[in-house]
């Protein structure tokens, strides 16, 4: 009996840490269509243009060839976002009429709006 209750805090306990973390270690960009970003991704620049916004993070797990790490995928899709189109280092992500594309290079990321 004291195994199984011990079984069910540990599991409890594993399941609350992965809440907190996916709700908690991402924020929504500041003008971005609040497209989630890691806490540890620092913004560098935004550039705003006719009919677009483009904002470059610093963040040390970006890379071009590996793109983003699967947990920052889990995240962006747990916040509604599904994928579309990818092309290279540039994947697209899409909610309701919304598009967003996240390209990535090594250390550093941009989305776009």
């Amino acid at each position: 009996m004291i195994k199984k209750r011990n079984k069910v805090f540990a599991i409890t306990v594993v399941v609350l840490l992965l809440i907190s973390y996916f709700n908690f270690a991402y924020t929504p960009s500041p003008d971005v269509q609040g497209f989630p970003v890691p806490r540890e991704a620092k913004l560098v620049k935004t550039t705003v243009g006719e009919g677009y916004i483009t904002e470059k993070y610093k963040w040390f797990i970006a890379s071009e060839a590996g793109s983003i790490p699967p947990w920052y995928e889990i995240s962006i899709w747990l916040r509604g976002w599904r994928k579309g189109e990818t092309m290279g280092a540039d994947q697209v992500y899409i909610k309701n009429a919304k598009e967003v594309s996240l390209t990535t290079f090594d250390n550093e990321f941009y989305l776009n709006k």
